[in-house]
């Protein structure tokens, strides 16, 4: 073979390929875990309660129209126009408080499903505020509209999870189940019949709320003016929702976060009944929190397998660059086995943050990988000095990959500056090197195999 140098590169970098592919399949696996756990929390959501949304209280108010109805008829062989009144049912009007405040706190806990982790909390809620008795409605020439019958309501997304619910306005919480208008109302509390006298009067209104939920909680900023604060010993909150917070405090402590907006923010009552009519307040934006977990094992796992070209492309040229300054012979075999051990790293890692930590995780599959590395490599390396080289080369390549993990927004700069730096030391260590004569050495010299 008159290029042993050039066919033993391009043999490397076909295992080193190759070695990709089961790497690849680890990061399907991850994929498949990671939905796993998550059909695992909606399953658990689906038998208990899910992400909750609170919208309300509205007043709503039922309608009926009263118009004149002509027709023709044929009295004694003449058409004549009668008249005749009837009445009907106009849509049901959902009117937002002028004021509302909520304030809750929502401590967190940990519940498990298998090997699975639920963010489970149990809010306690106070909604104070203030609805007003509207103005009789506006009639036309041919018809007039009147107020009917009132009713205070309130949507919570999964009832299930009420717990308990106290209410400053009526003792019955479940008032009209046969008004089609507030099926999509949970709670509903009969207010009588309005009465035109009361037209600009306040009610004030309370209710203590215990709600259970995962995942996330949001409250609707319904009244003209709101202001929403909530607090707990979660301590990695995310403001994802439509409004971020105005204030807020997070430590390892929990957080605590305060919204304030106006009906110009929120669009108004305009915003709310068209929600209310169309039977879509279930999608009412609002304020509120997700429980992120900083620590996902899957989302780490997986950001740990993007990186592993540097695993392979470090560990390769690492045994290349021995082989050719210190005439080491390494066979094919002996760099395929090498990229194996590197593959399975990354699936004991996904095996072992399913039970324990992500950090001990990670330094026990690190700790099993290194061992294994420099143990078989021992004797292809031939002294202690070379091994010890090569120790230390896979300590600082598994600590750079944990640091590459912890720093997300500034990975791809370290990933870039190691690639850099794997090439800058193979160009120096290299300068002076006869490639004709370690070529001519290599096509001389047996391979350890």
């Amino acid at each position: 073979m008159k290029r042993p140098l050039l066919f033993r590169s391009f043999a490397i970098a076909a295992v080193a390929v190759l070695i990709l592919v089961p790497i690849s399949l680890i990061t399907g696996k991850i994929s498949e875990r990671q939905a796993r756990a998550n059909q695992v929390v909606r399953q658990f959501a689906s038998e208990t309660s899910g992400p909750q949304l609170v919208a309300g209280p509205f007043l709503a108010l039922t309608c009926e129209e009263t118009y004149v109805e002509e027709r023709q008829v044929m009295r004694g062989g003449k058409a004549e126009t009668v008249a005749e009144t009837k009445t009907r049912r106009c849509p049901t009007a959902h009117l937002a408080p002028k004021t509302f405040k909520a304030t809750g706190t929502m401590p967190v806990e940990a519940r498990y499903r298998g090997i699975y982790p639920i963010r489970l909390y149990r809010a306690e809620l106070q909604l104070t505020g203030t609805l007003e008795w509207p103005a009789p409605p506006p009639s036309g020439a041919n018809n007039s509209r009147t107020w009917k019958h009132a009713y205070a309501v309130m949507l919570v997304s999964d009832p299930r999870g009420i717990k308990r619910i106290v209410s400053s306005l009526t003792p019955a919480l479940l008032a009209a189940p046969g008004e089609r208008d507030l099926a999509q109302f949970g709670i509903r509390e009969d207010l009588g019949e309005y009465e035109s006298r009361k037209a600009g009067a306040s009610i004030p209104f309370s209710y203590q709320l215990t709600l259970v939920g995962t995942s996330s909680l949001t409250i609707a900023p319904v009244g003209d003016a709101s202001e929403i604060r909530l607090a707990s010993d979660w301590p990695h909150p995310s403001f994802g929702e439509a409004w971020s917070p105005d204030e807020r405090r997070v430590g390892l402590d929990g957080f605590e976060a305060g919204w304030r907006m106006t009906n110009v923010a929120t669009g108004g009552q305009a915003t709310w009944s068209k929600l209310a009519a169309e039977g879509k307040m279930s999608s009412a934006a609002g304020a509120g929190v997700s429980l992120f977990d900083p620590v996902n094992v899957y989302a780490l796992s997986y950001r740990a397998t993007e990186y592993a070209f540097l695993f392979v492309l470090f560990t390769f040229g690492a045994l290349a660059l021995a082989e050719v300054i210190a005439g080491v012979r390494l066979h094919v075999v002996q760099y395929a086995l090498t990229g194996s051990a590197i593959a399975v790293f990354f699936l004991l890692l996904i095996a072992l943050s399913e039970h324990v930590a992500f950090a001990q995780a990670y330094a026990a599959a690190a700790t099993a990988c290194i061992a294994l590395l420099t143990y078989y490599l021992r004797h292809p390396l031939g002294t202690a000095r070379r091994t010890l080289v090569v120790f230390g080369m896979f300590v600082a390549l598994y600590a750079s990959l944990y640091t590459l993990l912890k720093s997300e927004d500034n990975a791809l700069l370290m990933g870039s500056l190691m690639v850099f730096a794997l090439l800058a030391f193979a160009m120096v260590a290299t300068r002076k090197l006869d490639w004709g004569g370690a070529s001519r050495q290599m096509q001389e010299a047996p391979q350890n195999g």
